[in-house]
């Protein structure tokens, strides 16, 4: 099965380079980035200094050139947050045409998405060929929630089920934001988490809040049949004026 990004379901290659690129990168992402490799991309967060998920996605490389991969619609947040820092770095984000990020579960070339079977090439923008499922639906039914402009900012990695991928060390040296992070995790005081939810009616997107006794509960991503909901409830049905989301028991 081969799947490819498309317009505002894109996720963007990033580079950063220079002499101390992982080493400043430690510092600002949940993994351990001492464990970088060239063709296996590990799964990461952006964190900011309330334990917030930025952005998030894979990240694989050199030390000295490090790529990353996020959702385009973060792409100038997540520039914003991280040149604050960058002026007292010896590297630099590579600036020049994004490389829209393509990707398939077969292929003898390319790097692979960890804890995925998914291999990745960057190529120039293109259309979506017909019959290959979007980011959405394959991020979906994984339960791998991909922040986009619409909820950076707003969660905790485990808000996000992002623990689960091994996104997040607990071993490696400090980073932005992970007392916050550590905390929540060894406290357990983490009340929201993710849910997946089918629906019908008019398609959920990614920010839209579903309330119901008192709980919030924000869609972080849809594909065309499911959602992935973070919130405080365990109601088996949400409602808004015009969609219903019945809760999935994952396996």
């Amino acid at each position: 099965m081969a799947v490819s990004s498309k317009h505002d379901d894109d996720l963007i290659l990033q580079t950063l380079s220079g002499p101390d690129a992982a080493n400043f990168l430690q510092g600002y992402v949940t993994c351990d980035v001492e464990m970088l490799a060239l063709q296996a991309a590990m799964p990461m967060a952006f964190t900011s200094l309330k334990g917030r998920v930025i952005a998030n996605g894979w990240i694989f490389g050199s030390p000295s050139e490090v790529r990353f991969i996020v959702h385009q619609s973060v792409v100038e947040s997540l520039g914003a947050h991280l040149s604050k820092y960058l002026v007292f770095s010896k590297s630099t984000i590579v600036e020049g045409v994004r490389s829209s990020v393509h990707f398939s579960a077969s292929g003898s070339s390319g790097v692979t998405l960890k804890p995925f079977d998914w291999i990745v090439e960057a190529l120039p923008q293109q259309p979506k060929s017909n019959g290959q499922p979007s980011l959405a639906e394959a991020a979906v039914t994984r339960e791998f929630a991909i922040v986009t402009k619409s909820t950076t900012d707003r969660f905790l990695p485990q808000m996000l089920g992002l623990t689960a991928f091994e996104t997040v060390s607990y071993s490696k040296g400090c980073y932005l934001g992970q007392e916050i992070v550590a905390r929540a995790e060894h406290r357990g005081v983490v009340k929201r988490r993710l849910r997946r939810y089918s629906w019908v009616g008019k398609k959920p997107y990614p920010g839209q809040e579903f309330d119901r006794s008192g709980a919030n509960n924000t869609v972080i991503m849809a594909n065309d049949t499911q959602a992935l909901v973070v919130g405080t409830s365990d109601d088996a049905i949400l409602n808004s004026t015009h969609c219903e989301l019945t809760l999935v028991q994952s396996n």
